[in-house]
């Protein structure tokens, strides 16, 4: 199976996972929704597991995309904690708006289903670390002391304000109360 089928099945179980949650995700809502055949997710996806396997990497492909976009602009400049700082402000920004919510909505979908399922966990474990490996390496290239221990704190401050945001999007921070939040998950006593 292409890699473009793949990517089409994930997006859609990652819409049902939005907008209708896990009890939405089946391989034939998948289908209806990608406009497949019927029976093209389960020839790519034999169990719900494999499914939502597909799309937590989808997930976690498309947000690594956003922050390489990030980092490849922030290279181009002389390195900077505000710049950085700022950067992610940017992209949590753009994350919360309404055109990209559901992949937020999404995201904890997968991870609530993964609480309870030890397989899935494992998965979310092993792209989490992913962040925290890249994280910590920019983190390390601004000479921040302890980059791993501030990476993960950083994460789950990031993590915070996007679950904040699926359930109170009223309360939307706006840039400058995010960046404040962040500068603060960063500087270690």
């Amino acid at each position: 199976m292409s890699s473009e089928r793949k990517n089409t099945i994930a997006d859609a179980a990652l819409s049902l996972l939005a907008t209708s949650g896990a009890r939405g995700l089946t391989h034939r809502a998948v289908d209806s929704l990608a406009g497949l055949p019927a029976g093209s997710t389960s020839s790519c996806c034999r169990s719900r597991l494999d499914l939502l396997t597909l799309a937590l990497h989808r997930h976690a492909s498309r947000n690594l995309q956003d922050l390489q976009a990030d980092a490849s602009r922030l290279a181009a400049q002389e390195p900077s904690l505000d710049r950085f700082i700022d950067s992610l402000a940017e992209r949590i920004e753009d994350w919360t708006s309404p055109a990209k919510r559901d992949r937020v909505v999404a995201q904890i979908e997968i991870f609530l289903i993964a609480s309870r399922e030890p397989s899935l966990e494992s998965v979310v474990r092993q792209v989490h670390q992913g962040f925290v490996d890249a994280t910590t390496a920019a983190l390390a290239r601004l000479g921040i002391g302890s980059p791993e221990e501030v990476a993960i704190g950083l994460i789950a401050t990031v993590d915070g304000i996007l679950f904040g945001q699926v359930v109170n999007s009223h309360l939307r921070p706006d840039r400058q109360a995010c960046r404040a939040i962040l500068m603060r998950a960063v500087r270690v006593d």
